[in-house]
């Protein structure tokens, strides 16, 4: 019994086979890794495309004469809804929160701050902290679409580790 068990501690053979499968599982591990997170790069790509394609829809759909559009544009909530669903994503990908409009001004460092509502449109640009010099007030739109993503490999990457809902937001100038 013991010279049995002595050759097979000493049989060398299958100690490949054995290296190759730790060594397979790890590259396997690391490439689903890989796949998933190109996937999650690809749809959250596609939601920014979404909500781009939105914005761009209400301002084809309500020209300068039905501005504000959230008022005065009757097919925007539509015109909006079909671009967005007409994405590589189809109807997963949904309009988060509605449309929302109001009057900006551009500030130094290059963003928008918000100089007033629709229903009250302001002058000029005074008050905006850090408004840049002669800047106007602009008509802007604003929406957020939203996709709720699920990983294809949950139990085994890092994806379990990703927020499953993607948002991404787009703002058109209306006027």
């Amino acid at each position: 019994m013991r010279e049995r068990l002595r050759s097979f501690t000493a049989d060398e053979s299958g100690a490949a086979a054995i290296e190759m499968a730790g060594v397979g599982t790890l590259l396997i591990i690391g490439l689903m890794n890989a796949a998933e997170i190109g996937r999650y790069a690809y749809q959250a790509q596609n939601v920014n495309h979404a909500a781009q394609a939105g914005a761009e829809a209400a301002l084809v759909a309500c020209d300068i004469d039905h501005t504000p559009a959230t008022q005065n544009c009757s097919g925007l909530q539509s015109a909006v809804t079909a671009a967005i669903q007409g994405t590589a994503l189809g109807r997963t990908v949904q309009l988060n929160g509605g449309l929302t409009e109001g009057y900006y001004c551009r500030t130094n460092g290059g963003g928008l701050g918000l100089a007033g509502p629709v229903s009250n449109p302001p002058d000029d640009c005074s008050g905006v902290a850090n408004a840049a010099g002669g800047a106007d007030p602009a008509l802007y739109l604003s929406l957020t679409v939203q996709y709720i993503w699920q990983p294809l490999f949950s139990g085994l990457t890092l994806a379990r580790t990703f927020n499953p809902y993607i948002t991404r937001s787009a703002w058109m100038r209306m006027k």
